[in-house]
């Protein structure tokens, strides 16, 4: 919509307000300049405006020169005038919760249409108007400069005029106004205060009202000077309608939670009488409770299509004190977020976890636990679906399903995992929630050993080195061993239906053998229905809780540093022949059990088995050296007397 930099100013002072900041103002309010013009006709500049839907009630000039009065908060040239004529019935009562609508009548005569001077034809033309009716001329003018409407009727169209202006008869009872008059030369102006008053009307109404006398004598004049008629008696009536304004409870906190601290150095919120100084600016007419710290806001009726939630309020009041003013930056803490030791290990599992080639997968933490039956179940008392009864109580049970779908979707490579929750229900009533990892691997193409070889499975093995190098990764203190009925039976008992009832083996702590998870084979028993060539699928279930308690943290060194010696060495190759379940580090240890020893390495080159006698041999290599001296005849005859008497303690033992 364009408007006229001199229309304005009839209004309010801008001659002195640079443009740069009038635009950056507007622009906040939601009224943005989009071209600024300079028509030489009339000599004048011409700013188009865009407004946006949220501020409709900007279409005339007096309505944005309010606007830009509370927007640099300065107060209009012209004042609103009130009622002088006693031919008004009653007086007007000026309450903020009544809302008066006026329809002022008024008799002409002599009415010579003239050509529209040349002024008002110039200025119609910005906004696309070219008529030559000079009447209409200036409706269109008055409705652009004061937001109202005025018509001109002949007298004999009196009988019923409220049909004819399509005004609500039950609003404004024009027929009780006395206008006969037997002379049908006279003409009638009929002036409109308010929107309101016409019939299923329901855009936007004249907030301005009070400037409705104002409107009303210019239009008077106006068409005095141009078309020269003669006005007689003037004739007005009011109603008035209660309105109770739109009330908006305001937190005080919320404002500053909002709008945040000032930009200056003392770094502080606004102060409570700033806000209501803001306030009251926007005509809001607020009142303070200081007990609640809450602002009671009263919304314009012009602004109530506009103005409904709290947040609405608080970016007007942004707009008002300026949103630059405020730190358009977070706030930088000293004190840095730490992530938890639990949290480092659950994103090391599964960084490591996916470089071995596993996906992650996640389920809903809604079950029937149909693999896991438990009397520690956690069931829902109003379930949404019969598949969704329980929390689960495990992890492997949902892999188990994510398995079956890619089998039958011929996917025949899974090797995923899950990092979640489990829930269950002690005996004292309590509720527990822990965190484990699941796994469930099945891989035809695992290995081959050459590549013209068919690929096989994985073996128990392969899997068990796949979990170790997982735990090294953690450097967690763990050993593997069968699962006995010790006090981690229950436990152990959770998984029973879901391992195989041999094939398995615990994961222990090593330092108080607390039962930390269970890796194994899957239970043949869920794999009936889509498992029809029995390759062996592995599952494991570990609790990242109890595993994290096993973790060892890398405080010291458990190792002696020593400098190289650079003195040369001795070899002596044996064969030692011991009984076939011996372990070759017990060999070592036998070596290697004299402190004073000079004894550098011990290697083992080659092993035989006889299977006649149940016996093996293996070739060691001891490698001899002194760190401070080479070795002498002495020393040699010494090493092959520790190395004869080493030999026979074994063959004793064997």
């Amino acid at each position: 919509m364009k408007f006229s930099w001199k229309s304005v100013n009839t209004f309010i002072d801008i001659q002195n307000v640079q443009l740069d900041k009038l635009e950056e103002q507007l622009t906040l309010s939601g009224i943005e300049i989009e071209d600024v013009e300079y028509v030489n006709e009339i000599q004048d500049k011409i700013f188009d405006l865009s407004i946006t839907a949220n501020r409709k009630e900007i279409y005339s000039v007096i309505s944005l020169a309010k606007e830009i009065s509370i927007v640099l908060n300065t107060k209009l040239k012209i004042f609103p005038i009130s009622f002088f004529t006693t031919s008004i019935q009653g007086t007007v009562n000026n309450v903020h919760n009544s809302k008066t609508l006026y329809i002022s009548i008024c008799k002409i005569n002599n009415i010579q249409i003239r050509e529209t001077p040349i002024w008002l034809t110039n200025y119609l033309k910005i906004y696309n108007i070219n008529s030559k009716d000079t009447i209409r001329n200036i409706q269109k003018y008055i409705e652009l400069k004061w937001g109202q409407k005025f018509y001109i009727l002949e007298m004999n169209e009196l009988k019923d005029i409220n049909h004819l202006l399509n005004i609500n008869s039950s609003v404004i009872k024009l027929h009780s106004l006395q206008l006969n008059n037997k002379s049908h030369k006279n003409k009638l102006i009929v002036f409109v205060s308010n929107k309101d008053v016409y019939k299923n009307d329901v855009s936007i109404s004249n907030s301005y009202q009070e400037y409705y006398l104002n409107a009303y004598i210019d239009t008077m004049k106006l068409i005095s000077t141009l078309t020269k008629c003669t006005s007689g008696t003037s004739y007005h009536q009011y109603n008035n309608v209660q309105e109770y304004p739109n009330s908006i409870k305001l937190n005080k906190h919320k404002i500053n939670t909002v709008l945040g601290k000032l930009n200056q150095k003392t770094l502080h919120y606004l102060s409570n009488r700033d806000l209501i100084l803001s306030l009251q600016q926007l005509k809001f007419f607020p009142t303070y409770n200081k007990f609640l710290q809450t602002f009671i806001i009263k919304i314009p009726s012009a602004r109530k299509h506009d103005l409904r939630r709290e947040i609405d309020i608080i970016e007007e009041i942004g707009r008002i004190k300026g949103f630059d003013t405020f730190l358009d930056k977070l706030p930088s803490g000293k004190n840095k977020g730490t992530a938890s030791n639990l949290s480092i290990k659950i994103k090391t599992i599964r960084n490591t976890l996916r470089q071995l080639g596993f996906n992650e997968v996640i389920n809903c933490c809604l079950t029937n636990n149909q693999y896991s039956r438990s009397n520690y179940s956690i069931k829902l008392h109003n379930p949404i679906t019969q598949e969704q009864t329980e929390l689960r109580n495990n992890i492997i049970q949902n892999l188990i399903e994510n398995y079956k779908n890619n089998i039958k979707q011929k996917n025949n490579t899974v090797e995923i995992f899950e990092i979640g929750k489990i829930f269950e229900h002690k005996l004292n009533n309590k509720y527990t929630e822990d965190i484990s990892i699941g796994g469930l691997t099945h891989n035809n193409n695992f290995m081959r050993n050459n590549w013209s070889d068919t690929p096989k499975c994985p073996s128990f093995f392969h899997i068990k080195g796949i979990i170790e190098i997982l735990l090294e990764r953690l450097n967690a203190q763990i050993t593997f061993r069968k699962i006995y009925k010790d006090k981690n039976i229950n436990y152990a008992n959770k998984f029973k239906d879901l391992f195989h009832p041999i094939k398995k083996i615990g994961i222990y702590c090593s330092k108080n053998q607390e039962l930390v998870g269970i890796l194994g084979e899957i239970n043949p028993s869920h794999l009936k229905e889509v498992n029809k060539s029995r390759h062996t699928v592995y599952i494991f279930e570990i609790s990242i809780k109890k595993l994290n308690r096993t973790v060892r943290l890398n405080k010291h060194l458990n190792c002696a540093v020593f400098s190289y010696s650079h003195y040369p060495s001795v070899t002596r190759d044996i064969s030692v022949k011991m009984h076939k379940t011996m372990s070759i580090q017990k060999v070592k240890n036998v070596f290697s059990k004299d402190p004073d020893s000079l004894i550098e390495s011990i290697e083992i080159f080659n092993e035989y088995f006889h299977k006649q006698n149940q016996h093996k041999s293996i070739g060691l290599r001891i490698t001899y050296r002194a760190k401070n001296r080479t070795l002498n005849n002495t020393d040699i005859q010494t090493i092959d007397q520790q190395i004869n008497k080493s030999i026979l303690s074994l063959e004793s033992k064997t």
